[in-house]
């Protein structure tokens, strides 16, 4: 792909394994669905899929970002904790959503560091959320000194978190 850095490469072979997998798994969904409905059982059918809805809202937020490397980064990051059974919730700043923002505040130097950020975040998060009762994973992108704050929690409690801070025109890491 002449032209593509090597970062879009990934987020592209990364893109295509992600669809693949949620195609396998939307086709089972329909299954279950037709199978309950078979079954005369369309209450079940309906809360099947309005479980299946709900679940999808961290990614749609993501897809409201207009700066596109940022949702391919953010969307891997969100359907990997996903593929592992967490619950994800995001929250998006509305300025986020406009392309204004974008212009003015991304550099291309952020790419890399945001991809390493979200990398080193699943793998911490891994690491940590077995043997949690109701592990979730919340998402906050803001437009302040903070841009991206991922938090584990556990029964509402902060169990880790790290954020992913703008600097003196910088985009760099800041555990906690």
């Amino acid at each position: 792909m002449p032209g593509k850095s090597s970062l879009e490469r990934t987020l592209l072979a990364e893109q295509l394994d992600h669809y693949r997998l949620q195609r396998h798994d939307f086709l089972n969904h329909w299954q279950v669905i037709m199978g309950y409905l078979q079954l005369g059982k369309a209450d079940r059918a309906l809360l099947y899929m309005q479980e299946g809805v709900y679940g999808l809202e961290a990614e749609q937020n993501i897809g409201q970002i207009p700066q596109e490397i940022v949702g391919a980064i953010l969307l891997g990051f969100v359907i990997e904790l996903r593929k592992e059974g967490l619950w994800v919730e995001v929250q998006l700043d509305s300025a986020l959503k406009k392309n204004d923002f974008w212009q003015g505040f991304w550099q291309e130097e952020y790419e890399e560091v945001l991809y390493g950020y979200t990398k080193e975040c699943l793998a911490a998060i891994f690491q940590r959320y077995k043997g949690s009762e109701e592990p979730v994973v919340e998402i906050k992108l803001g437009t302040g000194e903070i841009f991206c704050r991922i938090s584990l929690l556990d029964d509402d409690k902060v169990v880790w978190e790290q954020s992913c801070c703008h600097e003196n025109s910088q985009l760099e890491f800041v555990a906690q």
